[in-house]
């Protein structure tokens, strides 16, 4: 028997009251499963901020898609907490993951910049932190 890795850890930071540096890592063909068990992480680490300031490293280099029903819970959780992310910084590997991303930018507030890098996104997303 075969068993097939997949999932999304989730790390968060806390830089004073409002202000959250979110990493994602994202493995193998995300199930709605996974979502329930990331998203009240993240729910809570919000609990009682206002108008949390999010700047998100998402890591897709290991992501090989979504499920339909985790499709759908990833833009649930992208419009419920739109005004909310500052900038998101995507790493992957694939020229496919990069025009995501740069179609990304377009439909979001956020801004969203793609990297092969981590070190390089994680420098991008905390230069704002850092003002």
């Amino acid at each position: 028997m075969t068993l097939l890795k997949h999932g999304i850890s989730v790390g968060i930071e806390r830089y004073g009251d409002d202000d959250f540096f979110v990493a994602f890592k994202a493995i193998g063909t995300l199930t709605h499963q996974d979502y329930e068990v990331m998203v009240p992480v993240l729910e809570a680490a919000l609990v009682g901020v206002k108008d949390p300031d999010i700047y998100a490293l998402v890591d897709v280099t290991e992501l090989d898609g979504w499920e339909l029903q985790a499709a759908w819970d990833d833009l649930k959780l992208g419009l419920k907490h739109v005004r909310h992310f500052e900038r998101i910084a995507i790493v992957g590997k694939t020229t496919f993951q990069e025009v995501m991303a740069k179609l990304a930018n377009g439909l979001t507030p956020a801004k969203v910049k793609f990297f092969v890098d981590k070190l390089d996104a994680i420098t991008w997303l905390k230069e704002e932190l850092d003002d």
